[in-house]
């Protein structure tokens, strides 16, 4: 089974970042921005690359109001979320095409930790987003939720 992480990894050790970076600090903040029917718009960081996806959003004290992740996959896939070295809780939204699939509300798994819970989604999905805890739920994103994505997208590898 592939686990992907609050980046995504396949639970093999994924490359430690260089420094710390926030959504705000991203050198894509801004340019991609994502909102689900009437929920506020997010401004995303990109994960379209294995290596981007690994990291995720491992490693950050806070996720700013208003800031995200979007992972983008080259194909639909199954494999679920883990939290390992995530020091925030996150919500994320599994999303096949531009239709929500399910979301969860993600604990985070200290660096310590030998074993984290995976967070699977209810079928496959082609992208993924997270944002600040609560966020989804909070906003009435659910199963059938319409994505909207603007700015420009890369092509996941």
């Amino acid at each position: 089974m592939v686990v992907l992480a609050a980046g995504c990894t396949t639970r093999t050790a994924a490359p430690e970042p260089a420094a710390s970076t926030s959504p705000a600090e991203s050198s894509q903040a801004g340019q991609v921005r994502v909102s689900f029917n009437g929920a506020p718009t997010l401004a995303v960081e990109v994960a379209s690359t294995p290596e981007q996806r690994a990291l995720g959003l491992m490693h950050r004290a806070e996720v700013p109001v208003g800031t995200g992740m979007l992972f983008l996959f080259p194909g639909a896939t199954t494999g679920g979320f883990w939290m390992k070295n995530t020091l925030v809780p996150l919500s994320i939204a599994y999303v096949n095409g531009d239709r929500v699939v399910s979301t969860a509300e993600m604990a985070p798994c200290p660096p310590a930790a030998t074993q984290c819970p995976t967070y699977e989604a209810a079928g496959p999905y082609t992208s993924a987003v997270e944002a600040r805890a609560g966020f989804f739920p909070s906003h009435g994103v659910r199963p059938g939720t319409r994505l909207f994505v603007s700015g420009t997208i890369p092509t996941p590898q």
